[in-house]
């Protein structure tokens, strides 16, 4: 069955593998990659990738394997479709590795593979009870617990956890002779300062530890995904879920402009001030971000934010007779006439955008880029607004520098932006800063292994070098006599 990451991260099915000993291919996909790891007895015992960084050229240059030379060799190797495996071969045979360093590029190529699944935001998984015959020269058995133990650091958000356990009572077993090597004295302190907690869910815990929520969150996860703890499931976390659902409602009513002061309140527009004071206490006490937010979704505590804001606002108005008169008179319609005027600012943005584009394709760089300036301030969330200007700077000497700004923008709001990362490569192609633009294009290839234009200036940059060498250029970096 295939499962989709956001809903359910790779992770997880590993910890099932470790669980059960399992024997198999997880086939892990997204837009620009795809990884293959083959377990046998829950132990990894090969991975398989088409992310350029991951390759063993680009891994034995990481580590300082190969020199640069070498490696623009291995490039050139790979272009004509040579096969990572056949290129480790003859690598030995040529003395450049010794067997022993192969050995241990490649057990570093296998260990990056693997955890990199732990940091995938999206994409796609599944998971066959088969594996294809192997080669016993290329196989490995890496401990699985290791690979968890290693993986886990790099997970960067775990939201995903804290929204599923952080309401959760946690059961502590105890830690594994096998594992113990993977655990820091740290994690052995942690586990053991867990095992005081009886019946006490994550959400009381997490205050208690000496430690940040990171910490603590990285530190448990590891401990659940090599099976020590297990979650329960805790009372107050059905009432918890019905107020998060009822404060969602509220919040789109608001943003929605479809409910007053009043309603806000739960009271009726002929309320006295104590049924107005009533009505506030009751729901921000329901609602009051301290404890709504006890759910770690930001979205969740961003929401709870906004309403308890706009629940103090309605408050402050009602409980004052001078400004409560005000607000009678006017209604409820100012806060409509703000979004109007925001909608408008954005409308216009989209229609400068549009003229600009226009001019861009006529290549009159120099009268797009001041439409495509005012589309920014006026709604800067826009990449693609960006992405245009940026274009638009290239093309105009006096402006390269803050082409540079711009496209960054781009990058900084969408990171997968390929067009931005290209975009950036020629830019610094053009101005001959070329291990920049280099970073670039193997940026664009490895989130997008076909794109053509990438590849080909790459080739270009690795062209222009080898012109510069000696006739006598092997592939290895050693002159022919």
């Amino acid at each position: 069955m295939i499962k989709q990451i956001a809903e359910h991260p790779v992770p997880l099915v590993l910890r099932d593998i470790l669980r059960e000993k399992s024997r198999g291919e997880l086939i892990v996909r997204g837009r620009n990659f795809t990884k293959n790891l083959f377990f046998d007895e829950g132990n990894l015992i090969f991975a398989g990738t088409n992310v350029i960084e991951e390759r063993l050229g680009e891994i034995l240059f990481k580590i300082g394997k190969i020199d640069r030379s070498q490696f623009i060799g291995i490039l050139e190797m790979l272009e004509r479709k040579t096969e990572t495996e056949k290129l480790g071969k003859l690598l030995v045979q040529k003395k450049i590795l010794s067997q022993r360093d192969l050995f241990f590029a490649l057990l570093y190529q296998l260990r990056t593979i693997a955890t990199s699944i732990f940091t995938l935001p999206s994409g796609e998984w599944h998971f066959v009870d088969k594996i294809p015959n192997i080669p016993v020269d290329s196989r490995f058995n890496v401990d699985l617990a290791g690979i968890i133990s290693e993986g886990v650091n790099k997970i960067g958000n775990f939201s995903f956890f804290k929204n599923r356990f952080f309401r959760l009572t946690p059961r502590t077993g105890p830690i594994p002779t096998n594992m113990r090597e993977f655990l820091s004295n740290a994690e052995t302190d942690f586990h053991n300062d867990l095992v005081g907690f009886n019946n006490v869910p994550c959400e009381q815990i997490v205050p208690q530890m000496k430690m940040s929520e990171e910490i603590f969150w990285k530190k448990i996860i590891l401990f659940y995904l090599l099976n020590i703890v297990e979650f329960n499931q805790v009372s107050a976390e059905r009432e918890n879920n019905k107020n998060v659902e009822e404060l969602f409602a509220l919040y789109e009513r608001i943003k929605s402009d479809k409910i007053d002061f009043y309603e806000l309140l739960g009271v009726q527009k002929t309320a006295a001030y104590n049924e107005i004071k009533n009505g506030y206490f009751s729901y921000a006490k329901k609602y009051h971000p301290d404890r709504i937010s006890n759910a770690p979704d930001p979205e969740i505590k961003e929401k709870a934010n906004f309403v308890f804001a706009e629940m103090n606002k309605a408050y402050e108005t009602l409980s004052n007779d001078v400004k409560k008169r005000a607000y009678d008179s006017r209604g409820y319609k100012e806060g409509a006439i703000e979004d109007s005027i925001k909608e408008n600012l954005m409308e216009r943005a989209k229609m400068l955008y549009r003229r600009a584009k226009a001019l861009y394709t006529q290549k009159q760089y120099g009268e797009a880029a001041p439409l495509l300036d005012e589309a920014v301030s006026l709604d800067p969330n826009k990449p693609p607004y960006f992405l245009m200007l940026g274009l638009c700077q290239m093309n105009l000497p006096a402006l390269r520098r803050a082409a540079e700004k711009s496209l960054q923008k781009v990058i900084d709001q969408e990171p997968w932006n390929v067009e931005a990362y290209m975009a950036m490569g020629m830019l610094f192609q053009s101005e001959n800063q070329v291990n920049r633009a280099e970073g670039f294009f193997r940026k664009v290839l490895s989130l997008n292994p076909d794109h053509t234009l990438a590849r080909k200036k790459l080739q270009e940059l690795i062209d222009s070098r080898t012109d510069k060498k000696k006739h006598g250029f092997s592939l290895f970096g050693k002159s022919k006599k």
